[in-house]
């Protein structure tokens, strides 16, 4: 189905925890509808912040990107209905992939249901996705883990229950039976649950994704609006450090080894387990190249043209880490004027935000 076919433009929530892989998944979505099935596609992000390297890098795939920021979804539903709408009158796609951010809650109850009950005549609401990191599933869902400081465990296993599919990202990183371990777990946190492995690296499944994206399957969970005031003390753990940059090389600067200099500087200043999700995006006009590193484990996200940046761009920095915003600010900080005396460059600050995230107010709240 599509939505010239129905009327409606179909509309894909992704939901789950930072890190899991939800932009890359939904790029790479994005990419297989367009070049498998004929299909537009637009994407919808989502931050506490004001600048998103999510966005940029949707933006450099190619494809219409909105972002709401500043809160969730939730919390700004008549803004991303707003942004839903100028989609679809600018750009006429056929589906849109909205994507929370990725410590969210009360997802269902407070963005998917009150979507396709307000909305029915204009968007066609996909059953709400939630993404699970195999990497990271057994530490956070098993409970086995100490209850640190440092732990957070309450929201992933929340996502899920909200969830209607499972996707478990990054496939192709652990081995048969640790995978079998993860559906073990997602199923005991709700039990039938239908799920679906995916990896960035062979796009596993994505015929059955699309299949279901395209299908006149549509959302019918019954909302449970879940309060508990452990989410509040999960997100208060994290500080959020939201920075912006004009970079201008004075010689070919290697973007690659940049962003892994940034990485390996905050990985330094704290453990794996305070490192929930940072992402840096450096580029230009002729390049780009997109780095994320979650706990131990960093990885290319994407990087086209060049690996060295010649001309006059930019450096955006994202990250959500378990630390105070004053000593993540400060950290954050030293790191790039290290940079500028170790790279041949020139970095001016555009834009700056350090904070830790404010509880969630829904606009809407649908539940039985």
């Amino acid at each position: 189905m599509s939505m010239n076919e129905s009327g409606k433009t179909r509309m894909l929530v992704l939901g789950g925890y930072l890190g899991a892989g939800k932009t890359t998944l939904a790029v790479n979505i994005a990419r297989s509808l367009k070049e498998r099935r004929d299909r537009s596609v637009s994407i919808i992000m989502n931050d506490q912040g004001d600048v998103l390297v999510d966005t940029e890098y949707s933006k450099n795939a190619g494809f219409d990107t909105r972002d709401i920021m500043g809160g969730c979804f939730c919390t700004n539903f008549d803004n991303f209905v707003s942004s839903a709408r100028t989609l679809v009158t600018s750009g006429k796609p056929d589906v849109i992939i909205a994507e929370p951010i990725g410590t969210s809650t009360n997802i269902m109850s407070s963005v998917v249901a009150p979507m396709r009950s307000l909305y029915p005549d204009e968007f066609s609401v996909a059953p709400f996705t939630v993404v699970v990191d195999c990497v990271r599933a057994l530490d956070i869902l098993s409970k086995k883990e100490n209850r640190t400081e440092d732990v957070v465990d309450i929201i992933p296993a929340h996502q899920i229950r909200e969830a209607e599919i499972v996707i478990l990202s990054k496939a192709d990183l652990v081995n048969k039976d640790t995978l079998e371990k993860v559906k073990e777990a997602v199923d005991t946190i709700l039990p039938g649950i239908r799920m679906i492995e995916s990896s960035s690296v062979d796009l596993r499944n994505m015929d059955e994704i699309m299949d279901f994206i395209l299908s006149d399957e549509i959302s019918t969970k019954t909302p449970t609006g879940e309060q508990n005031k452990g989410f509040a003390f999960e997100k208060a753990k994290l500080g959020w450090y939201s920075g912006t940059f004009d970079l201008v090389p004075k010689e070919d600067v290697d973007m690659y080894s940049l962003e892994t200099d940034i990485m390996r500087g905050i990985a330094k200043e704290y453990g794996s387990k305070s490192i929930v999700h940072v992402k840096v995006l450096v580029e230009s006009e002729e390049s780009a190249a997109k780095m994320s590193l979650v706990e131990d484990t960093m990885q290319v996200d994407g990087i086209y043209g060049s690996r060295y940046i010649k001309t006059p761009g930019k450096l955006v920095l994202n990250a959500r880490v378990v630390s105070p915003p004053k000593k993540l600010e400060d950290t954050m900080r030293a790191l790039i004027d290290d940079m500028v005396t170790k790279y041949p460059m020139e970095l001016v600050m555009t834009g700056e935000k350090c904070f830790t995230p404010k509880p969630e107010s829904p606009s809407h709240f649908f539940f039985e």
